[in-house]
């Protein structure tokens, strides 16, 4: 987890200005890894999720994925039904704040675990809860998602490599060769992109959250429920995982093998090969 700047008081003005109020608190919300989220308070009572692009280096690693491109996402979804955070106010290039930073409404609800919080993760997902998170990813979908980055994925596999560690590396270049052969989709849709339980938020089963769309694309529809699984195994294991596929119409296993080998196969936010290798194995 990054430990991201506080605030200058410039941007702490610069809240104020577009919402009219004294600011009271600006607290960093725990969890996040690719950039700062605060919850902003002010003097009325009301709450807001400030997201500020501080990572360094991000401009260079995900150039695509601006306050711009979030922005673009949460304007294709207005109006779908769908429990995301409206737009409040956007400084594209951090002229008015100490970093670029987007203004949302908050939403209720309570943060499931992700991948990097496996250790405590709890029961996983009932399959009610499943059943919302694919209902939701299909109104994503079928949203308009001009304007927003085409898919470029994380993991060029031309240049990829098995894992250092691993002992079974023929297993992980047969994988590498099977997905650098699948062809372009034949449908590109808006996706979140990184649609997995760390970002939703659930109250009494109910989904009234789905939150980071920074990295939002236009690609292949299967990603998302690929990029689920995986992080499904991750958090909570080969069960989990494999209770998503009786939700899914018209299950892609390219995309499964696409958004596994595009997560972080080494490092701190990795499963252990292990648990890795014998998916992978499932899904060739």
């Amino acid at each position: 987890m990054n430990a991201f700047p506080t605030p200058t008081p410039e941007t702490v003005q610069w809240l104020r200005q577009v919402l009219g109020a004294p600011i009271t608190a600006v607290t960093p919300l725990v969890g996040g890894i690719a950039h700062a989220v605060s919850a902003v308070d002010t003097a009325d009572g009301r709450r807001y999720a400030l997201r500020r692009w501080c990572r360094p280096g991000w401009q260079v690693e995900d150039p695509w994925f601006t306050p711009a491109n979030e922005v673009a996402a949460l304007t294709a979804l207005a109006g779908t039904g769908l429990p995301v955070p409206e737009v409040v106010a956007v400084d594209h290039t951090g002229a008015h704040t100490d970093f670029p930073a987007l203004l949302m409404t908050w939403l209720p609800g309570t943060m499931l675990p992700s991948a990097t919080h496996r250790a405590d993760a709890g029961p996983p997902p009932t399959t009610a809860m499943l059943r919302r998170l694919v209902d939701a990813a299909h109104t994503v979908h079928a949203a308009d998602g001009t304007g927003v980055a085409p898919f470029e994925p994380y993991v060029v596999l031309a240049d990829a490599r098995p894992p250092l560690a691993s002992t079974r590396p023929r297993l992980w270049e047969r994988a590498i060769t099977a997905g650098a052969a699948v062809t372009p989709p034949a449908r590109s849709t808006l996706i979140h992109r990184d649609y997995h339980p760390g970002n939703t938020l659930w109250h009494d089963g109910r989904l009234t959250g789905i939150v980071d769309w920074t990295n939002a694309s236009r690609g292949a529809p299967g990603y998302d429920f690929g990029y689920l699984r995986v992080n499904l195994l991750i958090t909570y294991g080969q069960e989990a995982a494999d209770a998503l596929l009786p939700l899914l119409d018209g299950h892609d296993p390219a995309a499964d093998l696409l958004a596994f080998l595009d997560m972080e196969w080494e490092g701190p936010h990795a499963a252990p090969l292990p648990v890795m290798e014998s998916y992978l194995e499932r899904l060739l």
